[in-house]
């Protein structure tokens, strides 16, 4: 495995001279992070620099898009530190994260009153925040959207926060609508691609005739597994409460995921006034009709009961020496089986993280398959 080091303008730098270890994770609804840890030498030293971007050869397969060009997952190091211990040992961490954090550097301006699906929502938004059509001091350079499958999805009423944060409008986009994203380098073309897709069904009764990927300690693919079944933050139904115009009362809308009753009912509300009925386009004040408005409610309603699901996860180190090999098998996003017979549990998941851990010459891969409990700053967010 070789860890090449590039500057923002994606010219080659250097290669790293020697790791003590590395933690790659990748996640397919959030921005990955990577932590490394290597011997201090004249040629780390030099190309551990806060700022400069990292990729990972290890020879596994990248993205390929239609014209033949080789795009991969790359960090950018946004932190280091120096350590030398009682021994006389130095050592230099360096840890980022993955190039999709650079949507958090813009925010969306104008703002976005628009009807469509997530995919092609996301698409416009970044398009015009960082992309061809952002303004010349706005626009990442050597950037663009990369070629896509187009994914089936419904028409939701959308309507952004003024100056939104880009990266957490993305992502709660890509989540609604099951889509992954990253930002990823073509370090021959020079560039910087938008990465959105979909995953494979690769569950073990996928009716897309690809071949089953299971999981399971029975197969021999599996070194340790955890699994986790929680409701502690379930709610299937919501009130949202929007702004409201001149001697009007603030309309309230509600969505109701499970039609459920009685003790299966959990309610929640949100406060939306921060969606305004009105909004400028140009020099024009456009008041939003009171249909479109409440549909834009129930869209952040479904938004945010999506946050307070069911939490399953089925948490495995895979076997790199099993039938299943990583990016050749199954990749990350992809929705796989897991199944424990032991433990009387059969789950279809998608893979949400993957764990890359390189030490001592070794390599340990830990996948996630399902959606991991919320953290507490999370569970904050959702109180406040």
């Amino acid at each position: 495995m070789e860890i090449r080091v590039f500057s923002t303008e994606v010219e080659p730098l250097g290669a790293i001279d020697e790791i003590s270890s590395l933690l790659w994770v990748t996640k397919y609804f959030d921005v990955g992070t990577f932590s490394l840890l290597a011997p201090i030498t004249e040629n780390n030293s030099k190309l551990l620099k806060r700022g400069n971007i990292i990729t990972k050869h290890d020879g596994r397969r990248e993205v390929v898009t239609e014209d033949g060009k080789i795009w991969r997952r790359a960090a950018q190091i946004t932190y280091v530190h120096i350590t030398k211990d009682e021994n006389g040992l130095e050592q230099l961490e360096a840890q980022g994260y993955m190039l999709s954090r650079w949507l958090s550097k813009r925010c969306i301006t104008p703002q976005i009153v628009k009807t469509d699906t997530n995919q092609a929502l996301i698409n416009f938004m970044v398009e015009k925040n960082c992309g061809s059509q952002a303004g010349s001091r706005r626009k990442f350079q050597r950037f663009s959207i990369l070629p896509q499958e187009k994914v089936a999805g419904t028409l939701v009423e959308y309507a952004n926060v003024a100056y939104a944060d880009l990266g957490a409008e993305v992502k709660g986009r890509a989540q609604a609508g099951k889509l992954g994203y990253d930002i990823l380098i073509n370090e021959r073309e020079k560039l910087y691609g938008f990465y959105l897709y979909k995953g494979k069904d690769l569950t073990a009764k996928n009716s897309e005739g690809n071949t089953p990927c299971i999981f399971s300690r029975d197969f021999d693919n599996v070194d340790e597994q955890e699994y986790t079944d929680s409701i502690e933050n379930c709610k299937n139904f919501i009130y949202v409460q929007g702004a409201a115009e001149e001697n009007e009362a603030q309309p309230v809308v509600t969505v109701d995921a499970a039609e459920a009753s009685g003790l299966e009912l959990e309610e929640v509300f949100c406060e939306a006034t921060d969606i305004a009925r009105k909004y400028q386009e140009g020099e024009t004040e456009v008041t939003i009709p009171l249909s479109t408005y409440l549909a834009m409610l129930r869209t952040r309603g479904s938004t945010e009961l999506e946050g307070y699901g069911e939490a399953v996860s089925f948490t495995s180190t895979i076997s790199t020496n099993s039938n299943l090999k990583y990016k050749s098998d199954f990749d990350l996003g992809d929705r796989i089986t897991c199944k424990e017979v032991k433990w009387g549990i059969q789950i279809d998941a998608r893979i949400t993280e993957v764990l890359e851990t390189y030490q001592k010459g070794e390599e340990t891969i830990e996948a996630t398959f399902g959606d991991s409990l919320p953290t507490l700053l999370e569970q904050i967010k959702k109180v406040r």
